[in-house]
């Protein structure tokens, strides 16, 4: 199982290309990082992280295509691969209601974008594409030769699972339960997929402390919009996952932030001392997890050094 951790873009931009750097220094076997709009911009990262390293994959966890056409994303991963000599990994996903909100961008149906989005990319990557679809339109070809990258789909939901073990060479998700694990498995409708799973993590030997600190970094995750039939196999309670959603469509977070029990912190994230991420770990990879995206506090370049060079040693 593939041991990679997240790098925020939360400070400079060079910052972030020397984190990566020490990230594969500390023996991490790749690196993403999250594509956000009001963030710094994810590429230029990633081009700075791809000259400052020499063996870890990089990735986006995840871009929307709603952000950024899939041919703009076609290209932007071919460059991106072709400065790392083929490290990249193009993580992708529809993303959810706060384009809606905050760029006035109107919900679309996100199974059919994100599979007109894959066929836009893996069509440009051999040759010419000619795609007129409900969302996105694009007939052409790259004007350079591409080094083509893998495709993840970002998937919680059953029918994004199975779209993601129909067209992806993987799917990025959320949910650390046994039960969930063989869900996404099943889902997934056999080999071929790999299955990476995204979590945060707070190394201390305080378990009660470390569950404090990662409790507002899982409250979205644990109170989004999402299948019902979901709770159950996170193995959570539908009475308490209803009032954490109420109270965050509410705008009221620090009501939200006390609704956050210790079993949705545990379902979405592992927060103790480092035997039990270890522990946790194993578990992961017996039951199959190609690879698991590990995320910990920020802060400045030496703080993140520090929570990066802490979660080393408790799992490399």
């Amino acid at each position: 199982m593939k041991t990679t951790a997240t790098v925020r873009l939360d400070r400079p931009i060079t910052e972030a290309a020397e984190l990566a750097r020490r990230a594969e220094d500390l023996g991490f076997d790749g690196v993403w990082v999250a594509d956000h709009y009001f963030h710094r911009d994810a590429t230029g990262a990633l081009a700075l992280m791809a000259a400052a390293t020499e063996r870890v994959t990089l990735g986006t966890a995840v871009v929307s295509p709603l952000l950024r056409h899939p041919a703009l994303l076609a290209s932007a991963a071919a460059t991106i691969n072709e400065i790392s000599d083929g490290r990249f990994v193009l993580g992708l996903g529809a993303g959810g209601y706060e384009f809606a909100a905050e760029l006035g961008i109107p919900p679309r149906r996100p199974l059919g974008l994100t599979a007109e989005a894959v066929r836009i990319v893996r069509e440009l990557y051999t040759g010419r594409a000619d795609v007129t679809g409900d969302t996105f339109t694009t007939t052409g070809e790259l004007r350079f030769t591409p080094v083509p990258t893998p495709v993840y789909l970002a998937g919680r939901g059953p029918k994004m699972l199975a779209l993601a073990g129909e067209i992806g060479d993987g799917v990025i998700t959320h949910g650390l339960s046994g039960r969930h694990i063989a869900y996404v498995k099943e889902k997934l409708g056999g080999p071929g997929t790999a299955l990476v799973l995204m979590l945060d993590v707070e190394v201390d030997r305080d378990r009660a402390r470390a569950l404090d600190a990662l409790r507002p970094r899982c409250m979205a995750m644990a109170g989004g919009s999402y299948a019902d039939e979901l709770i159950e196999v996170y193995g959570l309670d539908p009475a308490e996952i209803g009032a954490l959603r109420a109270a965050l469509r509410s705008g009221d977070r620090a009501a939200a932030g006390r609704l956050v029990t210790d079993q949705m912190v545990d379902a979405f994230g592992i927060a103790g001392p480092p035997e039990l991420l270890r522990d946790r770990l194993a578990e992961f990879a017996a039951a199959g997890v190609d690879e698991v995206i590990l995320s910990v506090g920020g802060g400045d370049l030496d703080a993140s050094t520090g929570h990066l060079t802490e979660l080393a040693k408790a799992v490399l």
